[in-house]
């Protein structure tokens, strides 16, 4: 096959590379088949194979957003938990949503999330996956986000829905219990992740670990044992959510002491870490992740990942669920950023604040890729590289003038402004709408599908399991 060349001409570039500040002005940068050929000034197109040019004036050009912890599955409940707490979100979301759906739910809801991340410039996931009710579930999830074509880690939940909406107790006569969704993994694993090298598959296999606070020890540990038996890329876990309103420690001290340590280890929020725990993280080379929306609504903290930073930790940020906010990932830039700067505020006179626009964008780009072990070929903009690229463009009302183009990016930027996505050397977003993509047809499945998932919602008696669960986080907060 001859090679393919994209020629992005006049940009600006944020290169995210050294100080992650680093900005050319008036910048090419030449695409070879899936990688960055060069960056530089003035690059003439190639002589042979297919080149296309995109005109990149007036445009500001960053490396991919990395999304690190987002539970796909629930793009079809997009909106429904904005006013809900943590308890809410498991009880109602977890236990009755999470129960209702269907194989084909899940891979709609896959497909459609993941385009929409593409749309928003998230070139790379880590999709918690905690909806394999069958295997046919599990095949479904997998084949959307393959579809949308989309980089990331699939990472196979072994946590177990009711198979009565709202009732617990279901749990205990499903066949597809614990060591069937162990099989089944390794099913997955072999049949759609033959290659679990993230630099030549696009898509690669990890595990979801079970919900910390409702097993002990011992199991927390055989859960990530198993896990690397299996042949997990990364495995990622909750941590540390629930709380009285101190530190407590949790699972990151579970698997240090049992040396079970490592940096294939991906923590979500972890608002609650002790000092120990951070130390801990640090050390092993495991990355964790802040998701500013849903930590700051549903009291798991304040997103630690400044303080985690600041201590020499691999951090970035996700989105976490889409049933609560969308996928701006500026919006999540920004309230994590200014979340820290409020509490930081010191009543003196300064010019400047500490926390900077630069910092905030590292974390979502080059510090995801740091958090998922893909530092070696995304994150930043440099020959050698993937390409996977974001073009924004920055000549509207909204934007111009640009005097600070990370600034820009952060502060005045939306996913309008996204003219061009391309992943992997492929162009997936252009001229601000998707490639390839029907849809009107995909529209009408969402729509349908959401619909029918909320009437067989709302049909559920609450009661019982919203008893059965306030008992579970009334323990795990005083444990």
């Amino acid at each position: 096959m001859p090679d393919s060349y994209i020629l992005i001409k006049g940009a600006t570039v944020i290169s995210m590379e050294a100080s992650g500040r680093d900005v050319l002005h008036n910048c090419d940068i030449l695409i070879e088949n899936e990688q960055i050929k060069a960056v530089g000034h003035s690059i003439s197109p190639p002589t042979e194979g297919n080149v296309v040019t995109i005109d990149a004036e007036n445009c500001i050009i960053t490396p991919g957003f990395v999304d690190g912890h987002h539970h796909i599955w629930q793009h079809l409940l997009r909106g429904i938990t904005v006013d809900w707490s943590l308890f809410g979100y498991c009880c109602h979301l977890r236990t009755v949503y999470g129960s209702l759906y269907e194989p084909d739910d899940v891979y709609f809801a896959n497909y459609a999330a993941a385009l929409s991340l593409l749309n928003n410039g998230v070139t790379t996931v880590l999709d918690h996956s905690h909806i394999m009710n069958s295997p046919a579930h599990a095949d479904a999830a997998v084949k959307g986000l393959k579809d949308a074509a989309i980089r990331g880690t699939f990472c196979y939940g072994f946590y177990q829905n009711p198979t009565v909406p709202g009732d617990l107790a279901s749990m205990a006569t499903d066949k597809f219990d614990q060591a069937a969704r162990i099989n089944d993994a390794l099913r997955v694993r072999e049949e759609h992740f033959p290659n679990n090298d993230p630099k030549s598959s696009l898509l690669t296999f990890g595990i979801a670990l079970d919900e910390v606070p409702m097993q002990s020890q011992e199991q927390n540990v055989r859960g990530l044992e198993t896990a690397r038996k299996l042949g997990a890329r990364l495995s990622t876990v909750h941590a540390s959510v629930i709380s009285d309103g101190g530190p407590k420690a949790e699972v990151v001290e579970q698997f240090d002491d049992a040396d079970v340590m490592g940096p294939d280890l991906v923590f979500s929020h972890g608002g609650w870490m002790t000092d120990s725990e951070l130390a801990a993280v640090r050390s092993s080379g495991a990355g964790i992740v802040g998701t500013p929306d849903t930590e700051l609504q549903m009291g798991m903290g304040y997103p630690v990942v400044w303080k985690a930073a600041d201590l020499g930790c691999r951090t970035c940020l996700g989105l976490d669920i889409t049933s609560n906010q969308g996928n701006d990932f500026m919006a999540q830039m920004r309230l994590a950023l200014q979340t820290q700067r409020a509490r930081e505020y010191a009543h003196t006179v300064h010019r400047e604040v500490g926390r900077k626009t630069a910092d905030i964008l590292r974390m979502a780009t080059l510090g995801g890729a740091q958090v998922m072990q893909m530092e070696s070929f995304i994150g930043s903009i440099v020959p050698g590289k993937k390409a996977d690229l974001v073009i924004f463009r920055c000549d509207d009302i909204d934007t111009v003038p640009v005097a600070d183009p990370i600034g820009t990016v952060v502060f005045h930027t939306s996913s309008k402004n996204i003219d061009t996505v391309i992943v992997n050397g492929r162009i997936v977003k252009q001229n601000g709408q998707l490639v390839g993509v029907d849809w009107q047809s995909l529209r009408g499945e969402i729509i349908r599908r959401s619909q029918r998932l909320r009437a067989q919602a709302a049909e559920i008696d609450m009661e019982k399991p919203e008893a059965e669960f306030r008992s579970i986080f009334e323990r795990a907060m005083h444990a």
